[in-house]
């Protein structure tokens, strides 16, 4: 149980930015819907619903200890493995894919609840006082851990989402002890998948790599592990790209030359591009953007709801939402960094890191930074499941936080 004067430890600065962001996505989803009805459309109300019930739940979620997530972690995780197994087969999607249940009133998207699953079962195991990370084998269980849940969403097919479980592991793994140069090693296969398309590009990276591997102080098994596995990603990456939808491939082939796609995968990112620069310093005006009037943005209340933004807000209006982000994975780096218990530690960076992650990435899209992956801009835009999901991760957080005292 929480004491009273535990409460006082309530970290009132994460809880308001959070309602504030969540406010000022209601507000902008709002201004999506406005000109199809003129009105009030039923997806603010649904949203204000979820927002509501997210309250709650994170209020719920607060008093469960983190002892008892601790332990309930390995269950969490088997339970979003055989969730991410089923939606494969009985799984609804938009355009053939499969990620979400269909409820009824609402679908269940289990990536979602797979993250942070995820996230719990890492902590735990990076928790442990015999985890060793000062060698690159050590990796192997952690990326395990990571990895299956990466190719169960991979296979939905949803690239952006597994992009996030990768890309959560290593700021964990910085929190929980790894050196940086053997986090940058790791980062060496990646590095190698993305440039084997120019070879040249690639025989150049390898060779510097043997290098650095040569004059380092691993040991010779390491060495040759991360050797052998940056080569054998490198000439598994053309390999992966035919086996990637058509619809993925002409995604990363707008992004290089939006303009010679402008009809059709190109389209979103132009348009995009075009709304976020109309906005200029201060925007057009509440309700006032015409390439989200007249519909020439896609996806507008969902994954593009930042260009609604920037064209009726401008320059400041991001700017202020942007540093909200940051202000709010700051609070919560900063919890991780007073609370005692590890576990608890490991899972607040964790959920900062995708929260950051996730962000980064769907600003990055709107801005023609990266390839359009289909994904939402957490607490801002559309999404009942996702809303919540996320809520209840940060009343985690703040339950932890009231906590920091206890090991």
């Amino acid at each position: 149980m929480i004491d009273r004067r535990q409460l006082r430890d309530f970290d009132v600065g994460l809880f308001v930015t959070m309602l504030i962001i969540v406010i000022i996505g209601v507000v902008m989803i709002h201004s999506a819907t406005h000109a199809a009805d003129g009105g009030a459309s039923s997806l603010v109300k649904r949203q204000f619903l979820w927002a509501g019930l997210g309250i709650i739940v994170l209020t719920v979620v607060m008093f469960i200890s983190q002892d008892t997530i601790d332990a309930l972690a390995p269950f969490f995780y088997a339970v979003a493995l055989l969730l991410l197994i089923a939606v494969l087969f009985v799984g609804v999607g938009k355009t053939g894919e499969r990620r979400w249940f269909d409820l009824g009133p609402m679908r269940l998207q289990p990536s979602e609840l797979a993250k942070y699953a995820t996230i719990f079962i890492l902590a735990k195991y990076l928790a442990r006082k015999k985890t060793r990370l000062d060698r690159p084998i050590h990796l192997a269980i952690p990326l395990a851990i990571v990895l299956v849940p990466t190719l169960l969403v991979l296979r939905e097919p949803d690239l952006g989402t597994s992009i996030i479980f990768l890309l959560m592991l290593p700021p964990m793994l910085y929190w929980a002890g790894m050196r940086p140069v053997l986090l940058l090693i790791m980062l060496a296969p990646v590095v190698s998948m993305i440039i084997a398309f120019n070879w040249v590009a690639w025989l150049v990276f390898v060779a510097v790599l043997a290098w650095l591997l040569y004059v380092s102080r691993l040991f010779v098994a390491d060495k040759l592990l991360v050797f052998v596995t940056t080569v054998v990603m490198g000439r598994l990456s053309p390999f992966l790209w035919n086996h990637l939808k058509d619809y993925q491939r002409h995604r990363v082939l707008a992004f290089l030359n939006p303009e010679k796609y402008r009809f059709s995968t190109g389209y979103q990112l132009i348009q995009s591009k075009i709304a976020i620069g109309s906005g200029s310093v201060f925007g057009k005006g509440f309700l006032q953007g015409t390439q989200k009037n007249f519909a020439f943005l896609p996806e507008q209340h969902t994954d593009f709801i930042f260009s609604v933004l920037a064209e009726e807000f401008g320059f400041a209006g991001c700017a202020i939402v942007i540093g909200l982000y940051l202000y709010l994975v700051i609070r919560m780096l900063r919890l991780a960094s007073q609370v005692r218990n590890r576990f608890a530690a490991l899972t607040i960076v964790g959920i900062a890191g995708a929260l950051f992650v996730q962000s980064a990435i769907n600003i990055g899209v709107t801005l023609g930074l990266s390839p359009v992956t289909g994904m939402t801009l957490p607490l801002l835009s559309y999404g009942g499941s996702s809303l919540l999901v996320t809520m209840t991760s940060i009343g985690i957080v703040l339950g932890m936080g009231l906590r920091r005292m206890e090991y």
